[in-house]
């Protein structure tokens, strides 16, 4: 029963997309593994992820626009990998959690589970728009 219960959930498959004046970030929820891409989704584009695979496992952090377009993702719990690094659009940076930058207009919360996520995000200043899909 519980393999059951472990199978259908690999079977969902979400998409998010993050933006901040005319620059999005569209993130991808699939079974043990969440994608990061600058822009739009395709093999040459500019990616960072998380794979993860137990209870006790994950990622969060924060996704920090700039006026200039580019954006980093921050953050100090999970594993992240990159890939066609281009690190005048987009770039991973490892910090702790005393390094973290103070809510503001440009930065978007990131957690596993897009419901704390949201959570997280609902009484800050930020100006980043957020679009949930199935």
């Amino acid at each position: 029963m519980l393999s059951i219960i472990i199978g259908s959930c690999c079977d969902i498959d979400t998409e998010t997309t993050y933006g901040y004046k005319g620059t999005k970030i569209k993130r991808v929820d699939e079974c043990g593994k969440t994608t990061f891409y600058y822009q739009d989704i395709d093999g040459s584009a500019t990616r960072i992820w998380a794979e993860y695979s137990g209870i006790n496992d994950g990622f969060s952090g924060y996704l920090k626009f700039r006026e200039d377009g580019k954006v980093f993702l921050l953050s100090g719990d999970g594993y992240f990998q990159t890939a066609n690094p281009d690190t005048s659009k987009f770039e991973y940076e490892r910090i702790y959690s005393y390094e973290r930058d103070a809510a503001d207009k440009t930065i978007y919360f990131i957690e596993l589970s897009t419901r704390y996520e949201k959570e997280e995000n609902v009484n800050t200043a930020t100006e980043v728009k957020i679009k949930y899909e199935l």
